[in-house]
């Protein structure tokens, strides 16, 4: 069967949801009929599968990288290519980004995949040394392409389409509508399928704590001490400088805390998410690089502890929380001399206090296994390994995330001295591993 002729009811069933949503049908139809389609959808509103369920329709059994998938940051590919996998498709799916091994992406494309999810730097790299041929390729796909021209991306864009000789489907995706089409792209009969207006807030709790000037940090503490067990909160701050003084504080206070901003090396980036997501931390402070594009699939509370400049800024932060079929809360956090932007109602209600809440303690610590999927090893096998021990089952283990050539795995904290003491004497496929604690921030 051709994959273009699988149903997309189908898909999303054996991904676990009931039925394709307004955005993901309303994508899927304009592709059937428009060769360029502009997306427009909140985020949280399913778009990225929109977007991957409406590019089968030009997906055909021929060899070769047919359908094209550019994204402004790693962790965006990353989410990308993980919708892709998790759809079962029965194709290969790569994907090329800083950070990530050239030589490994190169090997890659001995044997081509279908769908090549890259950031344009990078994509812009392996076409100069020829590692694909770029002549298979008739579909492409800009995600948050108006970020992509934010970070200065406009001459690698640029580049890579002018490469690209037998293109025949172009699809734009973006989180806002008023935002100039690159002139590059030189598009014809643009068919725009608009959501922007559609941000569901009658799932969103909005609220605002004000607070005496110097006592912010204090006023983040009584927020995030609302949190439930297992509830988590992204702490948005405009500039990295902020984030790191949230920190030193978290740290004085022993608070376990993820921290996610351009300063850091994309390996930390990536294990600082790893951490948050499996809920060995239950607060991320991050300034807008969290605000699109990263794998975060639930998410409780969003905090302003610095307001954005931008609407389109807030409208990405809020989004974060409240995704598809959740509900979520904004809060937030003010001093009494701060001024509200005109984005901001200035009626939302006063957020409550209980004095005697603390943040709660994650439940999960993460573990680090020196073994990944280079080395044939897959979650199920790390599964085995871990209840092999008399003392594990496996609700004590939760998340597992399998890279090239490590794992990660979050086990019930209560658990792991005794996973550690043991833990490097047994062996996964006969091969010795290092199993290590990750430590958290605090």
């Amino acid at each position: 069967m051709s994959i273009s002729t699988l149903n997309p009811e189908n898909i999303i069933k054996k991904m676990g949801f009931s039925t394709l949503n307004e955005v993901q049908t309303a994508a899927i139809s304009a592709a059937k009929s428009n060769a360029t389609v502009q997306l427009v959808a909140p985020t949280g509103s399913g778009k990225t599968l929109a977007f991957c369920l409406a590019a089968l329709q030009s997906i055909s059994d021929e060899r070769g990288i047919q359908c094209l998938i550019i994204a402004p940051t790693r962790e965006l590919v990353i989410q990308i290519e993980s919708v892709l996998k998790a759809m079962k498709l029965g194709v290969k799916v790569n994907a090329a980004y800083g950070g990530h091994g050239f030589a490994i992406e190169r090997k890659n494309f001995t044997d081509p995949p279908t769908f090549l999810v890259g950031t344009p730097g990078r994509l812009e790299d392996h076409l100069n040394r020829k590692t694909f041929s770029p002549d298979t390729i008739t579909h492409v796909i800009f995600d948050e392409y108006d970020k992509s021209l934010e970070f200065g991306f406009e001459a690698e864009m640029t580049s890579i389409m002018k490469r690209l000789k037998f293109l025949e489907r172009l699809t734009l995706v973006s989180a806002t509508s008023d935002i100039d089409i690159p002139k590059f792209l030189n598009l014809k009969d643009l068919k725009k399928v608009d959501f922007s207006g559609h941000e569901q807030k009658n799932k969103t709790t909005y609220q605002k704590l004000i607070v005496a000037e110097g006592e912010k940090l204090e006023g983040l503490v009584a927020v995030l001490s609302a949190l439930k067990k297992d509830q988590n909160a992204i702490v948005f701050v405009n500039h990295r400088d902020a984030a790191d003084r949230i920190g030193d504080y978290f740290r004085r206070l022993g608070v376990k805390f993820s921290v996610f901003h351009g300063g850091l090396m994309q390996d930390k980036r990536e294990l600082e998410l790893i951490k948050f997501r499996n809920g060995s931390t239950n607060v991320l402070i991050a300034t807008d690089i969290a605000g699109r594009g990263i794998d975060i699939p639930e998410l409780n509370y969003v905090i302003h502890y610095q307001i954005p400049t931008t609407e389109a800024t807030y409208v990405h932060r809020n989004g974060r929380t409240a995704r598809v079929e959740a509900s979520g809360n904004v809060v937030l956090l003010m001093t009494d001399g701060d001024k509200y932007p005109d984005f901001v109602d200035r009626k939302i209600p006063v957020f409550k206090i209980d004095e005697e809440a603390t943040i709660p303690q994650p439940k999960w610590t993460t573990l680090f296994i020196g073994k990944g999927k280079k080395d044939k090893i897959n979650k199920m096998d790390l599964v085995g390994y871990f209840t092999k021990f008399s003392f594990v089952e496996k609700h004590h283990l939760g998340l597992i995330e399998v890279l090239d050539f490590v794992a990660y795995i979050a086990v019930s904290s209560d658990k792991v001295d005794q996973l550690l003491k043991n833990g490097n004497k047994a062996k996964i496929k006969g091969k010795t591993v290092k199993v290590e604690r990750v430590n958290v921030n605090k």
